[in-house]
């Protein structure tokens, strides 16, 4: 199942579709979060799956002792149940989907 539905089930269709997409009922939670820079996260476990995408900014994520840098346009991923680091550094503004464990 796609993150996100057919925008066809609810828009006009042909020339006057609009170019939108509809976040369909998923279990998904959607943040809209900023950050200074220098903040840290350190030794974090999340409950649920997290898909980040980093709309400004630059961050450092460790995930078993294995450093990644993102910038603006990057997508980074926490799976659930995951020990890990994170620390931006510069102010970022991200974009956060938090799915619900399955059940």
């Amino acid at each position: 199942m796609s993150l996100f539905q057919n925008k066809s089930d609810y828009f006009l269709k042909g020339e006057d579709q609009l170019d939108v997409f509809h976040l369909g009922p998923h279990g998904c939670d959607v943040m809209f979060s900023r950050y200074e820079a220098d903040t840290a996260v350190n030794t974090a476990i999340n409950a649920v799956n997290c898909k980040c995408l980093v709309v400004q900014g630059t961050l450092s994520l460790t995930i078993d002792q294995h450093r990644t840098h993102y910038q603006t346009g990057d997508w980074f991923e926490i799976p659930r149940h995951t020990e890990y680091d994170l620390h931006y550094n510069s102010d970022c503004s991200i974009i956060e989907f938090w799915f619900d464990p399955p059940r």
